[in-house]
């Protein structure tokens, strides 16, 4: 049986738990880049984030706002516009000398366009 020896071959580099600690907390940094920050330690950005997952570690968005708590805000709401299937269709078709009724319904006959 023959063996295969990984000699010559290039092998994986393994980074210290402290060196990823570093780089996760610098990218936990408000208005940093994490692309910026792999870039400069000769990184790529992919295993930067993957050391973010896996740290666990929560970006907030640009650290505007660090102490907000999330909450529910209401917004009235205005009465809908109902259409029928057929009035959607025709007006998303442009005008031709016969638009096919699309949707088969009771008014599908009587909405048929003629273009001109």
């Amino acid at each position: 049986m023959e063996q295969f020896s990984n000699e010559g071959r290039p092998r994986r580099r393994e980074y210290s738990k402290a060196l990823k600690a570093q780089l996760v907390t610098a990218c936990a940094q408000p208005g940093a880049s994490v692309g910026g920050i792999a870039l400069s330690h000769g990184l790529r950005a992919n295993m930067v984030h993957r050391w973010i997952r896996e740290s666990g570690a929560v970006r907030t968005l640009s650290g505007a706002y660090p102490d907000a708590q999330p909450s529910f805000i209401s917004l009235p709401l205005t009465a809908m516009v109902t259409s029928t299937c057929d009035e959607q269709v025709l007006t998303a078709l442009p005008p031709s000398p016969v638009s096919p009724a699309i949707c088969a319904g009771p008014n599908a006959s009587a909405t048929k366009r003629t273009g001109g």
